[in-house]
């Protein structure tokens, strides 16, 4: 007889949580890259930018889930981040047509010109 052994249960948490952070992502992002930066400057206004810049790509997110709008602006955060952008311009809602409505939030990722 073969003896069946328990996973354990923080395994199982680990897992799921692991799958969970890389099923939820939908965010969209097509432009340059550069190295990855560490801070990233947020603006609401192309007129609030007070450093002269290229935009280096765009990026759109699903707005989702409770805090949806919160959790789309950070995951755009982190992607400006990892293209090496200096900053973002969170530009608005768009809305996908469609039976089931979706909203997503669109930004501009941003290099400083020196």
């Amino acid at each position: 007889m073969k003896i069946i052994r328990p996973i354990p249960v923080f395994s199982l948490l680990a897992v799921l949580a692991v799958c969970s952070l890389f099923s939820c992502s939908t965010i969209s992002y097509v432009g340059d890259r550069y190295p990855p930066t560490e801070h990233i400057d947020v603006y609401y206004a192309e007129r609030d930018v007070e450093f002269e810049y290229k935009v280096i790509g765009h990026l759109s997110e699903l707005v989702s889930g409770v805090n949806g709008e919160e959790s789309a602006k950070q995951s755009i955060i982190a992607k400006c981040r990892e293209v090496g952008a200096d900053g973002v311009i969170i530009l608005g809602f768009e809305y996908a047509g469609s039976e089931d409505t979706k909203r997503y939030q669109k930004a501009q990722a941003i290099k400083y010109i020196d």
